[in-house]
């Protein structure tokens, strides 16, 4: 093999590591089961999912889903410490409206984030609230759906929670329900490999040392040629 092959195999390596891996999704909808209320003010004006992020750790886009209402919220995205939020926002929107729902029926509230780097592994919270937000004259009580019976564990990276009071008693205290009692409640979330990630997948660490060990072999084989040559 000569050099320039050599430089091949170990370019190809590097691309490989180079190569983002494909988004991930978190995706607990469905079909309505069950719902937990009352959400908005004058009931629990926060309601949240708790989520873990994988590799894939740019944060894309939400979405929570609503029935009853309408109502007015603000939406969130914090670090978790296992009973609140913490620190500064990751994510903070502007107010959005919704325009409530009848029976059983639900429509999506998304939120396009812009590619914000999480860290891989740990923990956050996403969260709708409208505490301190200006409430429409026919405001009324919303829900969210389920994600399967109430109770049961659809996502093992995350939970249902949420607390009552004030944003800064949001921010400031332990949760009212922090332990994900509810299970989980429909939510999505979209990821990206994001600009801090630089974590190479386990196929490529595999391929990048298959390709040093191959220019590894190579040179040793023309060093062996260059030494017969010259003896």
């Amino acid at each position: 093999m000569k050099l320039h092959a050599v430089a091949g195999v170990l370019g190809f390596a590097a691309a490989s590591i180079a190569t983002p891996s494909l988004a991930m999704t978190i995706d607990t909808t469905g079909p309505y089961v069950s719902q937990v209320y009352s959400f908005g003010a004058g009931a629990t004006p926060t309601y949240g999912q708790t989520f873990t992020v994988g590799r894939e750790n740019a944060l894309n886009a939400f979405t929570f889903f609503l029935g009853g209402g309408p109502v007015n919220v603000r939406a969130y995205v914090y670090a978790w410490t296992g009973h609140r939020a913490s620190g500064g926002a990751f994510y903070a929107s502007d107010v959005r409206s919704f325009g409530g729902t009848k029976g059983t029926s639900f429509d999506a509230l998304t939120f396009n984030v812009g590619a914000v780097d999480l860290a891989a592994g740990h923990r956050y919270v996403a969260f709708l609230t409208t505490a301190g937000v200006d409430q429409p004259g026919n405001a009324s009580f919303a829900w969210m759906p389920t994600a399967g019976s109430l109770g049961s564990d659809a996502y093992a990276g995350g939970d249902f929670v949420y607390t009552n009071g004030t944003l800064a008693q949001t921010l400031g205290r332990n949760w009212d329900d922090s332990a994900g009692a509810y299970g989980d409640v429909q939510f999505k979330a979209d990821f990206s490999v994001g600009a801090t990630s630089g974590v190479p997948e386990p196929a490529a660490w595999a391929m990048m040392i298959g390709g040093f060990g191959l220019a590894g072999g190579a040179l040793r084989r023309r060093r062996a040629r260059t030494l017969l040559r010259l003896a």
